[in-house]
């Protein structure tokens, strides 16, 4: 039942609490079938074993595979680059004594001799380095055992599981 009142600051209509109740207690059991019917499709899929693959070229799923690993490889990078451009802040009680080992390393080696620079070193990597020398100690990095992490986090991902796709 609808009751229209008119005020001198606005229109307003009002609605009987009990028909309000009435129609709140339609939605809600409407909205209650919904979800049972949307549970009990879910609960017969789960059943279902029978999973069409996905025509894919081999070729294009080893370019895949193989440019997820260069992003992997390349956020490492990136992250590398980036604590060692926020050194100073990241740990200032340490980063004088640091950063003056980090000169002497890099003074000695332009100035007292030629240096060569193998498997891909390049003068800022060693700086790096140098300037995370006591925490690369404790922690090396390798990129053979970083490739091998990444390959498990790509098949935990499951979207390259061969399974899937018909190659």
């Amino acid at each position: 039942m609808y009751i229209h009142v008119n005020n001198d600051e606005s229109d307003r209509i009002l609605i009987d609490p009990a028909y309000k109740l009435e129609r709140l207690k339609e939605v809600n059991e409407k909205v209650y079938a919904f979800a049972e019917a949307y549970r009990l499709v879910d609960d017969q899929l789960k059943g279902l074993t029978y999973q069409t693959k996905i025509p894919f070229a081999k070729d294009m799923y080893e370019t895949w595979y193989k440019i997820e690993k260069s992003i992997m490889k390349f956020d490492r990078i990136f992250n590398k680059v980036e604590k060692f451009e926020a050194r100073a802040m990241t740990d200032p009680l340490n980063h004088e004594r640091r950063e003056k080992r980090m000169l002497e390393g890099k003074r000695e080696r332009w100035s007292k001799s030629y240096t060569y620079f193998f498997g891909n070193l390049t003068e800022e990597e060693q700086q790096y380095r140098d300037y995370f020398q006591s925490e690369l100690e404790l922690d090396p990095e390798d990129d053979h055992i970083d490739e091998k992490f990444d390959d498990i986090h790509l098949a935990a991902m499951g979207q390259f599981d061969p399974a899937l796709y018909d190659f």
